[in-house]
């Protein structure tokens, strides 16, 4: 039986294509007031209530899609004083406000509000209850690309 050169190179050589990527990723959220946060991206988690500027470092393997989310909760409604400022996003220590910006904020609006936007994309500042969600594609290189609108690249 004759082997195709693909599966030759293989079985000699261990050659095979990586169906997942490490991805190493920075949020920094500065809290108004104390609020609570959840910070998690592919299975990385983590929960807090944030009293000063703090730096979540995240690192696990992805592969195809990936989501972070920030998720602002335990906010009573009438408090006007509690907020998530989304200061920094970084992929293997480059940050750009542009991927802030990619991301969509999904608050939960009170009952009694009148103008109810669904979604708010670009959003840095999270005061309701809520959850930001920041999609982006394995490998992560050629989303930032993308993003910051570098030009044309294959794909």
């Amino acid at each position: 039986m004759m082997l195709d050169p693909c599966t030759l190179s293989w079985q000699l050589y261990g050659i095979n294509m990586a169906t997942e990527y490490p991805v190493q990723m920075q949020v920094i959220l500065e809290p108004v007031g104390k609020p609570w946060v959840s910070v998690d991206a592919d299975g990385w988690g983590r929960t807090q209530q944030l009293t000063e500027t703090t730096e979540f470092d995240l690192e696990f393997d992805a592969q195809d899609q990936c989501c972070l989310k920030i998720e602002h909760f335990k906010k009573a409604d009438n408090d006007p004083t509690t907020a998530v400022v989304i200061k920094q996003i970084s992929f293997f220590g480059i940050s750009d406000p542009k991927f802030i910006w990619a991301g969509v904020y999904y608050p939960d609006y009170p009952e009694h509000y009148p103008d109810k936007q669904l979604s708010l994309p670009g959003q840095t500042y999270l005061g309701w209850n809520g959850v930001y969600e920041l999609e982006f594609s394995i490998p992560v290189f050629t989303w930032m690309h993308k993003i910051k609108n570098f030009g044309w690249i294959y794909g």
